[in-house]
């Protein structure tokens, strides 16, 4: 087969593109997309033990506290919800003016944005186990984090199953989904936070702040003052600041490994109050806190201000070029560019060239020395990129080629025509939530040790195996809820 037969059509995609085609929606998932890929590039730091043992894994931004300060740039992932909300929203009105069934356009969306993640599944399965076999438990820390990424799909599964019931609420009043969504997120952070909740309490906020993020993109439609925007993004920086400064919540908008909550007391302007007190592990983003809340509205208020420039740079041939090709790899870089970096550090560490790095007096990993560590990561950078351009050339493709039985369409309905619909509504509901929380378990505990290997989560035992049936269980009962024909595969390799 010739190279020029994995490359994918971009040229031909991207003049071909419709005058009505909202090159922002596209433009600002792929940017957000690349600071994601690189951000996790950069931010990874691992040290393998001489003896053999399992390798540990850190991040630099412990090391460096500073670069924690980046991550009100590089945390990106309201972008995704906020604008995949705006385009999920025109393919809704679309399908409801055309009488489509609420699960048919669920299924639409779902068959299509797992269709690579199937694949994906499929390979890194049979990977994990044989590696496991081969290499043992040395790889486990590796493994159990490569599907990190996926966590992302699960929610956005979840926040997709919720946006026709939120774009009519938005339809009758624009403001009272933030009303509620917003209040009941503040309240659920401070509680774990501040009040000494459980902290599976905070994982409401996965809703809560991803459907108010979600709920931002609706406006993108609408005509809206850009006064506004100004506005919020001024008051969420400003809040957030405060927050930040004068409460608990730590600077860093990502996990970072030893981040501890630990006070009795706040102190603002002077005064000091008196709170029970926590002690314990709290990040910005797992659960999503106030903090990242405020962080999405601001973020998503600058691409509102931005919009015009925007659009005047997309439509520049060469600009609008590149987008085309991160609009049509999107999938594939995402998914499996966390395997090019394992397989980067690995095929480093085979070569004698482990990364320059020790551990600190917590035992998290850290670069033994500046200069000797960035040195390597010039090497490290040149060997991921030829492992991700090799998985992406292979793989981009899963994103629009239809699967045997997954793609075709359902010869029979799970209900009849006749059954009532608060039973179709629930069961739409109930495999949309099966679908969402089997990614979320595979992606929280990846492939370590698969498939017999159990996990604890929360006080939970998770198994990937059994996220996987349940990810298939329910997206074949959303299938067989679909009633009517579905829409032709894409034959343009062209997502919406």
């Amino acid at each position: 087969m010739r190279l020029s037969a994995l490359l994918p059509p971009v040229r031909s995609v991207a003049e071909g593109t419709p005058p009505t085609r909202d090159r922002i929606l596209d433009a600002v998932r792929a940017f957000a997309l690349l600071v994601v890929v690189f951000g996790h590039l950069l931010m990874a730091v691992v040290y393998w033990p001489a003896s053999g043992d399992e390798a540990r894994i850190g991040n630099l931004m412990a090391s460096y506290p500073a670069l924690q300060y980046l991550t009100w740039i590089l945390q990106v992932m309201p972008i995704f919800f906020a604008f995949g909300g705006a385009a999920s929203v025109i393919a809704w009105r679309k399908a409801d003016a055309g009488d489509v069934l609420y699960s048919a356009w669920m299924w639409g969306r779902i068959r299509r944005l797992l269709r690579p993640v199937l694949v994906y599944l499929a390979i890194m399965a049979v990977f994990s186990a044989i590696m496991t076999i081969v290499v043992g438990p040395d790889l486990d820390p590796l493994l159990s984090i490569i599907n990190g990424p996926l966590w992302f799909l699960g929610v956005y599964t979840l926040t997709l199953l919720f946006l026709p019931f939120m774009w009519w609420v938005h339809q009758h009043n624009r403001a009272i989904a933030f009303l509620v969504l917003i209040p009941l997120a503040t309240l659920d952070s401070i509680g774990v936070t501040i009040l000494g909740w459980p902290l599976w309490v905070g994982f409401f906020n996965y809703l809560l702040c991803w459907l108010a993020i979600q709920q931002l993109g609706f406006f993108w439609g609408e005509s809206t003052r850009q006064r506004s925007w100004v506005l919020v993004a001024l008051v969420a920086f400003i809040v957030n600041v405060a927050l930040v400064y004068f409460g608990p919540w730590p600077v860093s908008l990502v996990g970072l490994p030893g981040d501890v909550v630990d006070f009795d007391h706040i102190s603002i302007l002077g005064h000091t109050f008196p709170v029970p007190g926590f002690h314990g592990e709290y990040s910005n983003m797992a659960p999503p806190s106030i903090v990242l809340l405020l962080h999405g509205l601001m973020l998503v208020s600058l691409v509102f201000i931005a919009r015009r420039p925007l659009e005047r740079a997309l439509h520049r041939p060469r600009v609008w070029l590149v987008t085309t090709f991160m609009t049509l790899t999107a999938m594939s870089l995402y998914i499996w560019h966390l395997l090019a970096i394992v397989l980067s550090l690995t095929t480093l560490r085979m070569l004698g060239l482990p990364p320059p790095t020790r551990l600190d007096a917590h035992g998290f990993p850290e670069p033994s020395d500046t200069g000797t560590y960035a040195l390597w990561f010039v090497g490290f950078l040149a060997v991921f990129l030829v492992y991700l351009a090799a998985l992406v050339l292979l793989t981009w493709a899963t994103q629009f080629r239809p699967l045997p039985l997954w793609d075709a369409a359902p010869r029979h309905g799970l209900l009849p025509v006749t059954a009532p619909g608060w039973l179709y509504v629930t069961l739409v509901v109930v495999s949309g939530v099966l679908v969402g929380a089997g990614i979320l378990v595979v992606a929280l505990i990846g492939f370590a040790g698969f498939p017999l290997h159990n996990a604890q989560w929360s006080g939970i035992t998770l198994n990937a195996l059994v996220g996987i049936v349940m990810l298939l269980g329910g997206s074949l009962m959303m299938r067989a809820l679909a009633r009517q024909p579905l829409p032709a595969v894409e034959s343009s390799s062209r997502p919406s």
